[in-house]
């Protein structure tokens, strides 16, 4: 609890309030919400309390700024607002116009549209039934999830029957490893051909947005309740801390083990750690110290410390094991590490501060708490002396190409000269997104290397070097630019 003088409300722009604006799709389901113009109605694509945004084709009408327009937003066939407007802005969005009104009279309502919205969900779920879902979902997909089912409820019930007759047993939690190690012989092949079928199938599903619903819908009504058994799985899709890959289950996937309250979950929560993303975790941590001694070796070279900061570092597990895997005790490296979740930085600063202490290296680390939506809005979030190695792992996988490449760019322009900035992300077209997309709710920006160079296009614009690098499990590749 804190007391009222540690309540310091707003600084600099932000002391004048205004309302915060919510995307139409993370609001309400998609094509819920309209606005309707003289007899034309356009998709909503944001929304606050005092104004909108909506998108029109580049051949739709014209409008000015401060034209007075008669609206009607409507949530299905309800009017949230009906009054006038005025055009505040337009903009250039995805090949769309991007439409920013002011509401004159009134205000909406965001909580009732919410309100609308689900209850409109419930009596369509009730009317329908899941005959609706089943429908959109083409056979070959249907019948890869069924397999899928019915292979995960198969073993959790006669693994779940061995450990109940088994409960009288003395060392339960040895007895269970036991099991799932012998267990997952049998299951890891046919998992995997189980989950390259599926993905095949979803691939398919790419094309058909409506058909691609369905089946994650699906996914996650019949197999997801089975395999959250698995804390891995548990955490990524429950998301406690709003996110799926947050530092836990990153320390998950660096642990690699056998992890569970029984033996059915103990075997998905390592055949999930084995999962190729999971496996690019460990070793893309890899390369960043391979990085790592690189650029410390050129630095020791010029008589330099090595300034290194990490964006989204999570745990920090690359520093942790650099530091005890040196043959000598490091020598002259100072660490940034910047993360938007408290947990995740006292994890990184303990494991740290320890691993500097345990090898007396006489190297630093500071720890920085700030948004990764703090750092996009604001580069210069991040203050100090320029830096010679700056990398991020985890992050890009989640931003558009605009919102991509101006962070790319304020991250290079804080390199000191001859600095390396690396940045990772997910390789694609791949096999192996299917249980984090579908089973687990988790979304990745894939991206293959033209993907990458175009992210890179503002940094070459100043005169950047590019390499392209893929980590050892080729589940990640980074981006490799060099300063003059």
């Amino acid at each position: 609890m804190r007391t009222y003088e540690e309540l310091t409300g707003g600084f600099g722009q932000a002391i004048a309030f205004r309302a915060r604006r919510q995307l139409a799709k993370e609001l309400l389901r998609e094509q819920a919400s309209t606005i309707t113009i003289a007899g034309d109605s356009f998709q909503l694509y944001d929304m606050a309390m005092n104004g909108v945004s909506f998108l029109a084709t580049p051949d739709g009408p014209l409008w000015q700024v401060d034209d007075i327009l008669e609206v009607d937003i409507r949530v299905h066939e309800t009017s949230a607002y009906l009054g006038r407007a005025r055009v505040a802005r337009e903009e250039q969005l995805y090949g769309q116009r991007r439409v920013g009104l002011q509401l004159l009279s009134g205000f909406l309502d965001l909580h009732e549209m919410q309100r609308l919205d689900e209850e409109q969900a419930l009596m369509q779920d009730l009317v329908d039934g899941p005959e609706r879902i089943i429908a959109r979902i083409p056979v070959a997909y249907r019948e890869a999830l069924l397999a899928t089912v019915h292979f995960a409820a198969f073993y959790q019930r006669i693994l779940d029957n061995h450990e109940a007759r088994r409960r009288d047993a003395h060392a339960i939690a040895e007895e269970r490893e036991a099991l799932a190690r012998r267990a997952i012989v049998a299951i890891r092949p046919r998992w995997h051909t189980l989950r390259i079928a599926a993905a095949e199938a979803a691939e398919a599903l790419k094309g058909d947005r409506k058909a691609l619903a369905a089946a994650k819908t699906a996914t996650e009504t019949l197999l997801t309740p089975l395999i959250v058994a698995a804390p891995i799985l548990h955490r990524a899709y429950y998301k406690p801390l709003g996110y799926a890959g947050d530092f836990s289950v990153m320390l998950h996937i660096y642990k690699d083990g056998f992890e569970g309250d029984t033996a059915f979950g103990q075997v998905f929560h390592k055949l999930a750690c084995e999962e190729p993303l999971s496996a690019g975790v460990r070793t893309r941590k890899d390369l960043v110290k391979q990085l790592t001694a690189r650029e410390h070796a050129r630095m020791r070279a010029l008589g330099e410390p090595l300034r290194a900061m990490s964006l989204g570092c999570g745990p920090a597990r690359e520093v942790v094991e650099y530091l005890a895997e040196t043959e000598t005790p490091a020598v002259g490296v100072r660490w940034t590490l910047i993360d938007q979740e408290e947990r995740a930085l006292s994890v990184a600063y303990h494991d740290v501060l320890r691993a500097i202490d345990a090898r007396h290296a006489d190297c630093t680390a500071q720890c920085l708490y700030l948004s990764f939506e703090q750092l996009i809005r604001d580069p210069l979030a991040v203050r100090g002396e320029p830096q010679d190695f700056i990398y991020c792992v985890g992050m890009f996988d989640y931003l558009n190409r605009r919102r991509a490449q101006a962070l790319l760019l304020a991250l290079y322009e804080r390199l000191s000269p001859g600095g390396l900035l690396a940045i990772g992300n997910a390789l694609g077209p791949n096999n192996h997104a299917w249980m984090c997309e579908f089973a687990c709710d988790w979304t990745l920006i894939y991206r293959d290397r033209d993907d990458l160079r175009q992210l890179a296009e503002p940094a070459i614009a100043q005169g950047a070097t590019l390499e392209l690098q893929s980590e050892a499990s080729r589940a990640y590749d980074f981006i490799l630019l060099r300063k003059p």
